[in-house]
């Protein structure tokens, strides 16, 4: 098909729109909260723009060089890439939260990237040794006077590569040139019908293609482009009041997110002009988006597409009707082919089938990329193949295509890529307990699909040990993976029991289609007694109400903030304690640290979660809440003074947190005091701002939970158990001597 672009050049439409619209706003940068906290006009855009390519310039960069940027979300990130590409110089875009200092060293070799531009604090992770031999840069902003540029002509010159995982260890880039971008970005703008009026939310990363075309076609449509440094599960109605938002696009986990929302929907809703919402990137669950809209009442149009494609391919048009719409979102359509795309359905050996026949999308077209980095194959007869198995339906005259599954083994997590080799070696690195280990997806309500992790133990070993270890390193969080490509699921097989070809090769395919849902275990499930599930929390987790609700009851009348305690989530392991009824009877959180005991007596209860206290690698294990369903808060008298060290000590022996801890668990001792910390928190007045922290012995393999024993006792025992299976034996309590006050005014 021959392009139909609607402009000559992107720096030119720019300039033009700075001249038609001189104040109108372009950019938006928002913080999570939504507040807008710098505006940018399509005048200013224009006079950034110079500035951006004078910069690139006197970087050293010229017509075909590539430069790499380390940005979050940002207008700046925008800025650079559109100044790049309207210079000739293509960007090479790094995922700053994912990347590991491995990726980088590749990307940019492979890419031959002449400089790195990194905003500030974006490189804190990546280890210096994986930069050498690159030039990198920290952005600090760009310059009050430059020089004039001079700008590439045309539209067909390269512009960008973007990384998506394939089925080997290194992610793919795809190469695409500024037509490329202009031509999908255009039917974007066409198909939803996206004018100067509206306002974009970016969700999104913009390393990703989906925020980065979106974005091209507000502009194209010089509308307004919102800009958070990232998507807020908890603020995400409010960024969209805030801003103005009139559009945007998201992923499954974005609308699984927000069906559970309607608080904040309604508390925003006075204020909220969004009127439709773009989805797609990863598998949608139909289910899910009708219960969205009968919540909300916005409408959600899906589409399809890849990065090798500039993003949409397929789309849901918003000229149906009613009937029509509600028809594909149940059959969970992704649409009628856009303009551009010539789509179709093709058979193994690469003969187009009709109707109702399934086979691969094949797309051809002026947005599909030149081909990748790497020269890796992607075509068939002039067609990029997808990967992805399909067919078509005629309906009303048209071809609406609707998805089957996928002949590839990448895994679609949220609408990013992951690769199961590159997770495979992952956890080999990380377990020197696992033989063999294949990655494979998992149905997943929030991401549509997860990892999950099918392993071949080592012969000898305790599996049920070898599982929590790697569970507990995994929960923790390690340099050798990533949270986003941490498997959720768990499964285990002998070597016999792996699908393999004639010349001895694991099928991966094969071996994700003959295990049900039913065969994986959850990472955050880690001991099970007749009693209790010991389960680890996290933030998307059913229980987060439950567990907040406990913290609040067990501390009055200390009370956090909900929103507060939702964000602490991540840097500690909370542990729950679930009855068969899937109520809690208790739950204890825990961090590791390097810290020297010495070190814990200074230091204070609201420091344990900073990053320079907790470390997820630490060898030492600090329990620093405990609470148990069954405890009833009593009032706290007024104590007239507050004891000496030497006066709490002596009364330690009669304050039954104290008592608790010295009582034996597991089989072994209990805890002995290394010390008090005066004003460890001077906001419990039960303690009187006191702290204590305790030792327990060095757990061996003989530890187990004690049944029938009180949930906090088995709680204590739980964590004793995964401290042995990772090999820590330092195993602290910070606690508090609870009922100080009370003894102190007793006294009085």
């Amino acid at each position: 098909m021959k392009a139909i672009v609607p402009i000559k050049s992107l720096h030119g439409h720019i300039a033009a729109l700075a001249k038609t619209q001189p104040k109108k706003k372009a950019f938006l940068a928002c913080d999570d909260m939504g507040k807008v906290v710098d505006e940018t006009s399509y005048e200013e855009l224009a006079r950034k723009i110079e500035a951006a390519a004078a910069y690139l310039a006197e970087l050293g960069l010229t017509k075909g060089d590539r430069v790499a940027l380390a940005f979050k979300n940002s207008p700046e990130l925008l800025i650079l890439s559109w100044a790049a590409w309207s210079a000739g110089i293509v960007t090479v875009p790094m995922d700053t939260k994912r990347d590991t200092g491995e990726q980088y060293q590749y990307k940019l070799k492979l890419n031959k990237a002449k400089v790195l531009i990194a905003q500030a604090g974006a490189l804190k992770n990546i280890e210096p040794k994986y930069l050498e031999g690159f030039e990198v840069v920290e952005f600090e902003g760009l310059p009050a006077d430059f020089k004039k540029t001079e700008w590439k002509h045309g539209l067909i010159h390269p512009a960008l590569v973007l990384f998506t995982s394939g089925t080997t260890g290194h992610p793919k880039g795809a190469k695409l040139s500024l037509e490329n971008l202009i031509v999908n970005a255009d039917g974007i703008r066409h198909w939803l019908k996206i004018t100067e009026k509206d306002t974009f939310l970016v969700n999104l990363p913009l390393h990703h293609i989906n925020s980065t075309t979106f974005c091209l076609a507000t502009l194209l449509a010089g509308g307004t482009i919102a800009i958070p440094p990232n998507y807020s599960n908890s603020h995400f109605w409010q960024q969209v009041a805030k801003t103005g938002a009139t559009i945007t696009s998201i992923v499954q986990s974005i609308l699984f997110d927000q069906v559970g929302r309607e608080s904040e929907y309604n508390e925003f809703k006075p204020h909220i002009k969004l009127n439709r919402i773009q989805i797609g990137s990863a598998p949608v669950i139909a289910q899910t988006v009708q219960e969205f809209m009968r919540k909300f009442d916005i409408p959600l149009y899906q589409g399809y597409g890849h990065t090798e494609t500039a993003l949409r391919v397929t789309g849901v048009s918003m000229d149906l009707s009613e009937s029509l719409y509600k028809r594909l979102v149940e059959e969970n359509s992704i649409g009628t082919a856009m303009p551009w795309a010539d789509v179709q359905i093709m058979g193994e050996e690469g003969k187009i089938l009709g109707e109702e026949q399934e086979g691969e999308l094949a797309v051809k077209g002026p947005a599909v990329m030149e081909g990748y980095v790497g020269e890796e194959p992607a075509f068939r007869n002039g067609y990029f193949l997808t990967g992805d198995v399909g067919l078509y339906r005629i309906i009303g005259g048209k071809r609406y295509f609707f998805l089957k599954g996928r002949k590839k083994e990448i895994i679609i997590k949220g609408g990013i890529n992951i690769s199961p080799v590159a997770v495979e070696n992952h956890l080999k690195k990380i377990s020197k307990d696992i033989e063999q280990v294949y990655a494979v997806s998992v149905a997943d309500e929030r991401y549509g699909e997860e990892i999950g992790a099918v392993i071949v133990w080592k012969q000898g070993i305790d599996i049920a040990r070898a599982k929590r270890r790697l569970k507990c390193t995994l929960l923790f969080g390690t340099p050798f993976i990533s949270l986003y490509e941490t498997p959720k699921y768990l499964t285990s097989l002998t070597l016999e029991e792996l699908p393999m070809t004639s010349t001895g090769k694991v099928q991966r395919t094969v071996l994700k289609d003959s295990l049900p849902y039913e065969r994986f275990e959850s990472i955050y499930g880690l001991v099970k007694t007749p009693e209790y599930r010991f389960t680890a929390l996290h933030r998307y987790s059913r229980w987060v109400p439950a567990s907040y609700k406990l913290y609040n009851l067990c501390w009055a009348p200390l009370v956090a903030e909900k929103l507060e305690y939702e964000k602490n989530i991540p840097k500690q392991l909370i542990i729950l304690a679930a009855r068969p009824d899937d109520s809690l009877a208790g739950q204890i959180a825990l961090i590791r640290t390097d810290l020297s005991s010495e070190e814990l007596l200074h230091t204070t209860y609201a420091q344990l979660l900073a990053p320079e206290i907790s470390n997820p690698q630490g060898k030492r294990i600090v329990c620093i809440s405990i609470c148990s369903a069954d405890y009833r808060p009593k009032g706290i008298p007024t104590a007239s003074n507050i004891p000496t060290q030497e006066e709490v000590q002596k009364y330690l022996p009669l304050d039954p947190v104290y008592k608790f801890h010295q009582k034996p668990k597991g089989g072994g001792a209990g805890a002995e005091l290394v010390g008090l910390i005066p004003n460890g928190r001077p906001e419990d007045k039960s303690s009187l701002g006191y702290n204590m922290l305790l030792k327990y012995p060095p757990p061996d393999e003989k530890i187990t939970t004690t049944e029938g024993a009180p949930v906090s006792n088995q709680l204590i025992e739980t964590v004793m158990v995964m401290a042995c299976d990772a090999g820590i034996t330092d195993v602290y309590a910070y606690s508090r001597p609870g009922g100080l006050a009370a003894y102190m005014a007793k006294e009085a």
